[in-house]
């Protein structure tokens, strides 16, 4: 048996000569990883967490996005899709932490990028005909990714500056080295269909609370099967059509057989080669996806450009990297429909026994938006084909570096990147009118006006570094390395806004079919951000190494004269394997020990240290007054009161860790445990109208997060022909509100109806409180004349925190000669979610809550009514007449409980099937490699009892703390299942 430190152990027959050649192990001890300002370091000299993920796990599945691939693969990071290709996704790392903005800070290669989020719903009171195209990071083409790490630690992030305070997601680019010409496609076409619809009940038809065939609802009688009239004119009402039939019975799987089978394709084609002195990289990207909704409704296209080349003549060094995406989106409308309905809406508040899809052809004289059979809602295909949002971006990033090489140790680098992003979005809703003694019409249906905007965005960023990077040995026992640098950050932000109010023509989307002129508004933001940073490093005997970093920035939007703010990092690790090398064995092949401390700083939004004007508008009982008017300027100061004294928020965290590999790295751990706190959050706190201000920027509060990180591998097989690893991940975090401002003691954060997501002193970060019911002091509950639960004025119960108790992700990989079998499972244990799905099923009778004791009268259990100011016992029974009012919140706030639902999930997120054909067959080809695929993503996913709405992913507010919320008639999540193939020439 012959073995080495980091090498796979062999077992060989004694013989007279031996050559024998190792493998090196599943975890390499001396892996380089790519840290802060792109620096390469030796993993066992990091003295804080660092997790990477290479290529080939990360486009596994072939999800054409970076963080899909990282999900459930890395400690620490909570990573959620908002629903189908394309839309956002929301990363935290280490926990929730700040009011306002909680994103990891993307970096391509050394590089800063922008992550902004495309659409509408993160506003604080966003309920209407919100949309979702996605967030910037997910323009990254994961084909052209060698490598992801994630820094999770303020010591790690520290020289990245205020922007870097949620953590950072190091993306580092495929290059060429000295290869000969090659060409790579890569392919996949997938199919689609959706992960979960409601679950509704079957017991019971259209009707509220008696049938009508009219109503929307399912409050109606007992389903029997028998043959009946419906629809329009089916009350007797004379009319134009003949009354149509159908049984009065449930509709098997009506809500899913709605959407469709999506599809999608993924194509990559690569070219590379290089020598010892050039290296070139260019690859073509397309994702295609035709999604589940039916009528083309949600389309995503993107393509992506790329080139990288490097170069070496001497003692310099060049990169370049030049990316262009384009893409183009097509979404319905999600949530309330404001002014045009909105698909999802429509299609909650549908009655069990009526079949959607039977309704497809909406020009049909029954279905059509004359005569659809209820005056409450639209046909749902009718919206598809007529509201919709569109959304076109060009986009080009990358960057120009130049090293030299001064002397010996001693190296000077330049490095210039860029981020510049073209949108347009055009929004529309189509006008409806009814014909005179239409079903509509007779019912008394809103005509809906018609609207149109349309939105021009640029976004732009330029960041400048320049350090000069210092590496010596002393010695044969000490290394010193330094570093010291420059760097400058602008962004530039601009929109153009027109917004058409009731269209003159059907059909004409166009800011001039209007009787009135557009609402235009405009604005642009300019910000700058210098830094100074410095590192230092000591590394003594290759067992112990320290590290510190400095940082200190000056931002235009901090106060002049106290913009600006310092902060660092102190770092350590200590390998007890090379301090004590009688440790080193089979057993134990490697044990370090770390710790680390650092302060991160988070600057303020533009423009809240400073007044400025806004056009005047005035709101009058019949509409909005805009000026100007007669070209007479009319401006006001804007609302919001500017702070002189702003200061930055600030994280300080402490980090301890420990990793280890045994069994010749069979067996691998890795264990963190983190403390932060975070304080002089940034917010708009409201002010008394009598300041002229509504709401101030301040500095409040204090948060504190801490938690313990575990990743785990081993692999209990691993023989000529077979290998087995598995892994798991670990994250658990507790966060706790420390403190607010001048005796405040909680702040809501973002509302959906009654439904608060609040901040707390000593809770969680994240609450969700809902109205109380008044109860007598021994807790009976007290009702109203109609005997339904009665609300304490003013008061709400907490019922619980939108954090988990615990993230877990499994994965593991079975390989035997070139088959390889793969799997991700992610466990979600704990917090809870706000669904208005749910609360909007419940309220139109189809939620499977319902059907509570058949619809049967009852009264409230352990409760009281008010009897001469005297509590008796109830005896007042919610009647079957009126069920649907004690599961209307209107009536009934108690409900709200019920519609905040536990967020528990476990997902099948991956598992793929792959097989590589060996090289004696495909010699004799052009190809020198060929693999073939299958491919299934998000197959499966459970939830408690309580859950059988939605997705607890799904949201339609945004990716940060506001999508916290939950969803809001969100948009669903689909499973994905298909195939590959991948060549190499």
């Amino acid at each position: 048996m012959i073995s080495y430190v980091g090498m796979i152990t062999r077992e060989v027959p004694v013989q007279p000569t031996l050559n024998i050649v190792l493998q090196a192990g599943s975890q390499n001890i001396e892996e380089v990883v790519v840290t802060a300002i792109g620096m390469k370091k030796q993993e066992k000299a990091l003295g804080y967490a660092a997790s990477t993920i290479k290529s080939d796990d990360l486009v596994a599945a072939k999800s054409g996005s970076v963080m899909t691939g990282l999900t459930g693969k890395v400690a620490g990071i909570n990573i959620t899709n908002a629903g189908g290709t394309g839309s956002a996704q929301k990363v935290i790392v280490r926990g929730i932490s700040s009011f306002d903005a909680n994103q990891p800070l993307y970096v391509v290669d050394g590089v800063p990028i922008m992550n902004e989020f495309s659409g509408s719903g993160t506003e604080s009171t966003a309920l209407n005909n919100t949309v979702d195209f996605g967030n910037a990071a997910n323009d990254i083409n994961p084909e052209d990714v060698e490598s992801v790490t994630v820094l999770k630690g303020a010591s790690a992030t520290a020289l990245y500056g205020s922007r870097a305070a949620n953590g950072v997601i190091m993306i580092t680019t495929k290059r060429a080295s000295s290869e000969k010409l090659t060409v790579t496609y890569d392919g996949t076409f997938m199919g689609s269909n959706v992960l979960r619809v409601p679950q509704t009940q079957n017991r019971f038809g259209q009707g509220w609370p008696d049938w009508s065939p009219m109503e929307n609802g399912s409050w109606g009688p007992v389903l029997d099967g028998r043959e009946h009239a419906w629809g329009a004119f089916s009350d007797g009402t004379p009319g134009n059509l003949t009354p149509l039939t159908k049984p009065f019975s449930y509709v098997e799987n009506n809500m899913r057989d709605f959407y469709q089978t999506g599809f999608e394709t993924n194509n990559n084609v690569s070219v590379r080669m290089g020598n010892d002195k050039l290296g070139l990289v260019a690859s073509y990207g397309n994702v295609t996806s035709t999604g589940v909704m039916p009528m083309d409704a949600d389309k995503y296209q993107r393509n992506t450009i790329s080139l990288r080349g490097n170069a070496k003549y001497k003692r310099f060094y060049s990169e370049i990297n030049f990316n262009y995406v384009r893409k183009d989106i097509t979404r319905p409308s999600t949530g309330q429909g404001g002014q045009g309905a909105t698909m999802f809406q429509e299609i909650l508040q549908h009655a069990t026994d009526v079949s959607i899809s039977d309704m497809k052809d909406y020009n049909n004289p029954y279905y059509n938006t004359d005569n659809f059979y209820t005056a409450y809602a639209t046909n749902p295909y009718w919206v598809l084909a007529n509201n919709k949002n569109q959304f076109q971006d060009d986009r080009i990033y990358g960057k120009i570096e130049v090293a030299f090489d001064i002397m010996e140790g001693l190296k000077a680098v330049g490095r210039l990147g860029g981020d510049f992003s073209n949108s347009r979005q055009q929004k529309w809703n189509q006008k409806a009118t009814y014909s005179p003694g239409s079903w509509s019409s007779i019912g008394g249906k809103k005509e809906e006006a018609g609207s149109y905007t349309e939105r021009r965005e640029y976004s732009g960023q330029i960041d400048a570094t320049a350090y000069l990077n210092a590496d010596y040995k002393i010695g044969e026992d000490i290394n010193i390395n330094g570093l010291i640098g420059w760097n400058l950050n602008t962004r530039t932000f601009s929109y153009i806004d027109s917004y058409l109010y009731g269209l003159q023509q059907e059909d004409w989307f166009n800011l001039e079919n209007g009787a009135d002129k557009p609402i235009t508004t405009t604005r642009e933001e300019n910000r700058r951000l210098i830094g100074l940073f410095a590192q230092a490093e000591f590394g003594y005997k290759n067992f112990w190494f320290v590290n510190a970093s400095l940082r200190n920035d000056w931002s235009s939007t901090l106060p002049k004269g106290k913009n600006s703010f310092f902060y660092g990092g102190l770092n350590t690790s200590l390998i007890l394997t090379e301090l004590f090398p009688e440790l080193q064995s089979d057993a134990l092949n490697f044990l370090k020990v770390r710790a680390a401390w650092g302060k991160t700083g988070n600057d303020a939004p533009v423009y809240r240290t400073s007044s400025y004007y806004i056009p005047t508008q005035v709101s009058l009982g019949f509409g909005s007054l805009y000026l100007p008017i007669n070209s007479t300027m009319g401006m006001t100061e804007y609302n919001v009161m500017p702070n002189t004294g702003l200061k930055p928020e600030t994280t300080t965290e402490l980090e301890f860790g420990l990793t280890t590999h045994m069994w010749n790295n069979r067996i691998n751990f890795d264990i963190a445990y983190y403390n932060k706190d975070t304080k002089d959050q940034i917010i708009s706190a409201a002010l008394a109208p009598e300041t002229r201000y509504t709401s101030m920027t301040r500095n409040v509060g204090k948060v504190n997060n801490h938690g313990v990180e575990i990743a785990f591998s081993v692999i209990p097989i691993q023989t000529k022909d077979w290998e087995w690893e598995i892994g798991a991940t670990f994250t658990k975090n507790w966060s706790e509100v420390k403190e607010l401002w001048d005796g405040v003691d909680e702040y809501v954060l973002k509302s959906g109806y009654d439904v608060d997501l609040v901040a707390k002193v000593g809770e969680p970060l994240g609450i969700f409180k809902v109205p109380k019911v008044a109860t007598t002091d021994d807790g009976k509950v007290i009702v109203t004349s109609a005997g339904l639960p009665q609300i304490a004025a003013g008061e709400k119960d907490i019922i619980g925190s939108s954090t988990p108790n615990f993230l877990m992700g499994f994965n593991t990989r079975l390989s035997w000669k070139g088959f390889t079998l793969g799997a991700v499972l992610d466990w979600r244990n704990g917090g809870y979610f706000y669904s208005y799905t749910s609360q909007l099923l419940t309220f139109s009778g189809n939620s499977t809550m319902t059907a509570y004791n058949d619809r049967q009268s009852f009264v409230i259990p352990n409760s009281v009514k008010v009897v001469n100011g005297q509590y008796v016992e109830n005896n007042i029974p919610v009647s079957r007449s009126n069920m649907y009012n004690y599961w209307n919140n209107a009536s009934n706030k108690d409900q709200f409980r019920n519609w905040v639902l536990p967020k528990d999930y476990l997902k099948l997120r991956e598992i793929t099937l792959s097989y590589s054909f060996p090289k004696s067959i495909i010699k004799k080809t052009p190809l020198t490699a060929l693999q073939v695929s299958l491919i299934g993503r998000n197959l499966f996913m459970w939830t408690p009892k309580k859950n059988n709405f939605v997705d607890p992913e799904s949201t339609n507010y945004g990716n940060d703390i506001r999508s916290e919320l939950g969803e809001f008639a969100a948009a669903p999540t689909t499973r994905t299942f298909g195939g590959g193939v991948k060549v190499t020439f």
